[in-house]
């Protein structure tokens, strides 16, 4: 319920007006749902590592597909969703206040995150699972500016990156639109379509629609004044 509310209130903010009551209320809804839609991914995915023998499947090797994609998979796009739902919500907050950015749980869920998405990569790497490797670079592109964004000194460069809260809000939050468009995809092919579970044209849609706003976005909304 949450996931699709999530999924369908995603478009809204990005069509409206920024700033408008419609883009802040609906932007509200999507980041909520998105968060309840990560944790329940988070402990679901939880349970089929800690518990393997409650996967059913009819043989070994759709077992194991499974086991990686409602395992690790889904534990990874839910930690993504929500540092990046969390960081996009305490950037309109906080704006350019950068001290409010320095505190130990943003700096430790986000090394959480690049350390799960190494995992990931590695399993894909080692799997030769092109869609594992695929969503691991979402948080390789991510993680290195919200990082950068927060380490950033006050005033040291005089006024330059006064829009790069605004930037580090659209671009969390659609990254985390990207996270759960493609878990939606993944995760009905594992359900309905399990050959189908690793099939990289499922997750390559969402990708390129989301890398391609977030490049128009930063085009023609300038980080720097």
């Amino acid at each position: 319920m949450t996931g699709s509310m999530a999924l369908v209130a995603f478009w809204v903010p990005l069509i409206t007006r920024k700033g408008r009551r419609t883009h802040r209320v609906v932007g509200l809804v999507f980041a909520y749902s998105m968060m309840v839609t990560a944790l329940t991914a988070i402990v679901l995915a939880s349970i089929h590592l800690l518990f393997p023998s409650v996967i059913q499947a009819d043989t070994a090797e759709l077992r194991h597909e499974q086991y990686l994609f409602l395992g690790w998979m889904m534990l990874y796009l839910g930690v993504l969703a929500l540092v990046l739902i969390m960081f996009g919500l305490k950037a309109v907050r906080n704006k350019g206040r950068y001290h409010l950015y320095k505190t130990p749980s943003i700096l430790f869920m986000h090394g959480v995150l690049a350390l799960l998405a190494l995992w990931i990569f590695y399993l894909g790497w080692s799997e030769r699972r092109v869609l594992l490797i695929g969503v691991a670079f979402i948080a390789f592109l991510m993680v290195p500016g919200n990082i950068r964004f927060i380490l950033q000194k006050p005033g040291a460069k005089s006024g330059g990156l006064r829009r790069e809260w605004l930037y580090q809000h659209f671009s969390s939050m659609i990254g985390a639109g990207i996270a759960g468009y493609s878990a939606f995809l993944s995760f009905g092919a594992a359900m309905y379509l399990p050959t189908q579970t690793f099939n990289p044209f499922l997750w390559t849609i969402p990708t390129i629609l989301g890398v391609s706003f977030m490049l128009w976005l930063a085009k023609r909304q300038p980080r720097h004044d």
